[in-house]
């Protein structure tokens, strides 16, 4: 499965921002333009473009070709003076929605028309609860699969294991509508338009479906037919796929390390709290297979740990690139959410891996009443970790909305057209976020021959 992850082409996983404009933002134009542009730092496919009049009327923009990154519009004839606004929404290559608009005027600015979107909160609402079903069911529904055939030999957590399954099977393909509805904009109420499925399927987003689907799958199999420990194996792979099938993660550079990160990423977290639910089970109901099952647990999580906070960390850098990242985005500050939960977690996971495990595996049994409990609590921060995690789906990282540097160059010497040097410049860069502009200015010097 990581194969074949890595083998899809790298620009398939991009983050698109505006880069640039053609009216720019603000622009005064003398005349009607003929045609509008937009350039994104990716290639996007276009979900909806709208230019608004001075007099508030929408006019959809349904002339469009793509030329690269460059979304080239027809602009309708005769635009009266005043001021319009140019609305866009197209899809990233990550799966994700992106929409903007800037202003432009004709002759002279108007009072600008009203184009403020209000935000679906129903929508976006169960968006996020989608996300943290399919977690749920990949993670404590495939992870537990993989613990029950590899880790204990009881059948104590067959039933809610499988109940996780079927979660996640069922809001796989809920995700991938409520994406549709996302990408067009739409209603909840129009998830049975086909536009909304053929949009969704248009992202990455459908591959990170079809690859849970087929994981939660191999997962139910697993309980079921013999062979169990391949099944269980595959369907652990296939998680750690799926999530690096798509999203702001896997979509950074460089994508030859940051996939594999997220693929381990994955697999460690359904290895680690896929486990959990069985084994709480299993000394709860003081199961004999219970003492040798936390041996063999706690055997084999450390290393597990060890590249979960090795992946973890290099990915956090990548994308929130700078410490003040961490509180001043809204991507740096569910990322310190989620380190505050971790922290909780991990030291709940060394009080009992330290304390309480040594005496249940010797067979006291209030020790192991005591620790089932302690896993029961790991169990609801890794719910809470899940919800936070699924809120990333609504904010780009701070990687993604670091401006774009620019380079001038101008030959220095007529007798040697070969040497060149970078002119020290100051220039306006967008910001794709805020569609403000930043100041750069760069001064260095390359010589030639």
């Amino acid at each position: 499965a990581l194969f074949l992850l890595l083998a899809l082409p790298a620009a398939a996983f991009a983050h698109a921002a505006l880069i640039a404009a053609d009216p720019a933002d603000n622009a005064i134009l003398a005349e009607s333009p003929a045609r509008l542009s937009l350039t994104f730092n990716e290639p996007v496919s276009p979900l909806k473009l709208t230019l608004v009049r001075p007099d508030g009327t929408p006019f959809r923009l349904s002339d469009f070709r793509l030329e690269g990154a460059t979304v080239s519009i027809a602009a309708p004839a005769g635009l009266a003076h005043g001021t319009h606004v140019l609305s866009w929404r197209v899809v990233s290559a990550d799966g994700h929605p992106v929409a903007g608009s800037l202003l432009f005027s004709i002759g002279a600015p108007s009072a600008a028309p009203a184009v403020a979107e209000p935000v679906d909160w129903p929508l976006r609402g169960a968006i996020w609860f989608g996300k943290v079903l399919l977690y749920a069911g990949l993670f404590l529904g495939v992870g537990g699969a993989f613990s029950l055939a590899w880790l204990a030999r009881g059948r104590d957590a067959v039933r809610a294991v499988t109940a996780f399954l079927l979660i996640g099977l069922v809001a796989a393909p809920v995700s991938l509508a409520l994406q549709g509805l996302d990408a067009l904009d739409a209603p909840l109420s129009h998830w049975a338009d086909p536009a909304i499925w053929r949009a969704a399927l248009s992202t990455s987003f459908a591959w990170t479906v079809l690859i849970a689907a087929v994981a939660l799958g191999l997962g139910l199999l697993s309980l079921a037919l013999p062979g169990r420990r391949l099944l269980a194996l595959a369907a652990l792979a296939g998680t750690g796929a799926a999530l690096a099938a798509s999203g702001h993660a896997s979509a950074a550079y460089p994508q030859e390390l940051t996939r594999p990160l997220v693929f381990l990423h994955g697999v460690g977290i359904a290895f680690w709290t896929g486990a959990l639910l069985p084994l709480g089970l299993a000394l709860k109901r003081q199961s004999p297979d219970a003492p040798a099952f936390l041996v063999r647990f706690s055997r084999a999580i450390l290393p597990v740990v060890a590249i979960l906070v090795l992946s973890g960390a290099v990915l956090a850098v990548i994308q929130v690139q700078t410490p003040d990242a961490l509180l001043t985005t809204a991507y740096g500050r569910l990322l310190t959410a989620k380190l505050a939960l971790l922290a909780v977690l991990f030291g709940l996971a060394v009080l009992n891996r330290w304390r309480l495990t040594p005496l249940a595996e010797a067979g006291d049994r209030q020790s192991a009443v005591r620790l089932s409990r302690s896993v029961t609590a790991e169990i609801l921060l890794v719910l809470a970790v899940f919800g936070v995690a699924a809120g990333w789906r609504f904010t780009p990282p701070p990687r993604a909305a670091a401006p774009p540097t620019y380079c001038v160059f101008s030959p220095i010497s007529v007798d040697k057209p070969s040497s060149f040097a970078v002119r020290a410049a100051a220039m306006p860069v967008p910001d794709p976020i805020t569609s403000r502009s930043t100041t750069m200015s760069l001064a260095c010097v390359a010589g030639g021959a």
